[in-house]
């Protein structure tokens, strides 16, 4: 039976898809824990104190400390061996990743590795990202861990990297996004907007619709018509920030019933109003063009 892209990804759908919420954990490890996990979401650490080992697809035992972080793809193993205590703060981004599209940073990561240390990819927290982590324990400490907040400290999070690393920096950092059958990735990216089923898309690349499906989930971890919903709402977002369509347009080329049905969607999914990510978008442009 056909799966219509347009019925099946109605406001209900996204807003039911509870994985998509980001959130936040506190990992307190004790001094020489072995600890292990397959990672059902993608996970962002971020090391407040102590060091250990880690151990994971095409790295072994690489050295993580304080005041770095690191990046873990969904369905990756991950050993962890501690030295000392350690203390860290996991963040799991959900939607927001995708919102953020580090996706397109590996279309220009050729020669990146090169250019960069071996092993894990690893970032060095800045000064601005120092100050973010603290922030976030304060934020745990008040209990203000709720998904709203936690979504918002996300996106700043984002943002936070654009202006402290530059974009070979990020590029390598998630690599892992991109290394998972990335012919196929690749094509899905180019093709996912021009279709109006899965079995669609499938016949596109000519495996059958169960082969498709399978091999979508290896490579990406959640289900094609799941993740083609998390793009559909980070398209809106891109499309709300660039300005150049009315929201009503935006609202009717992606097949809302309604600007309040948008509205919900917006609200829900990707935290603000349509009307306040316009004004937030603008309000930032007008700042850096005013530096």
């Amino acid at each position: 039976m056909k799966t219509n892209l347009r019925n099946s990804f109605s406001e209900n759908h996204v807003i039911n898809a509870d994985e998509t919420t980001a959130t936040l954990e506190k990992w307190a490890l004790r001094e020489n824990q072995n600890f292990e996990f397959t990672a059902n979401e993608h996970n962002i650490l971020l090391v407040i104190s102590g060091n250990f080992s880690c151990s994971l697809q095409g790295y072994i035992d690489e050295d993580i400390g304080k005041s770095q972080m690191i990046f873990i793809s969904i369905g990756t193993r991950c050993y962890i061996k501690t030295n000392n205590e350690v203390l860290i703060l996991c963040l799991k981004p959900g939607l927001i990743l995708n919102l953020s599209n580090h996706f397109s940073y590996n279309n220009k990561r050729e020669g990146v590795i090169s250019k960069m240390r071996k092993g894990q990819p690893v970032l060095e927290f800045t000064p601005l990202v120092e100050a973010y982590v603290e922030s976030l324990k304060i934020f745990l400490e008040l209990g203000f861990n709720d998904s709203i907040h936690v979504h918002l400290k996300t996106r700043e999070l984002f943002h936070l990297m654009s202006v402290s690393y530059s974009l070979d920096q990020r590029s390598l950092f998630f690599d892992a996004l991109a290394s998972k059958d990335k012919a196929f990735s690749d094509f899905i990216y180019q093709n996912y907007r021009q279709v109006e089923s899965i079995r669609e898309l499938a016949a596109l690349y000519c495996l059958s619709l169960s082969g498709f499906e399978k091999r979508f989930r290896r490579v990406f971890g959640v289900s094609a018509l799941h993740w083609i919903a998390l793009r559909r709402a980070a398209d809106i977002y891109q499309e709300i920030n660039s300005n150049h369509k009315s929201i009503k347009q935006i609202s009717s080329d992606y097949g809302f019933s309604s600007v309040s049905h948008f509205h919900k969607f917006c609200k829900a999914k990707l935290g603000l109003s349509p009307g306040h990510m316009r004004r937030q978008a603008q309000g930032l442009k007008d700042k850096r063009e005013n530096l």
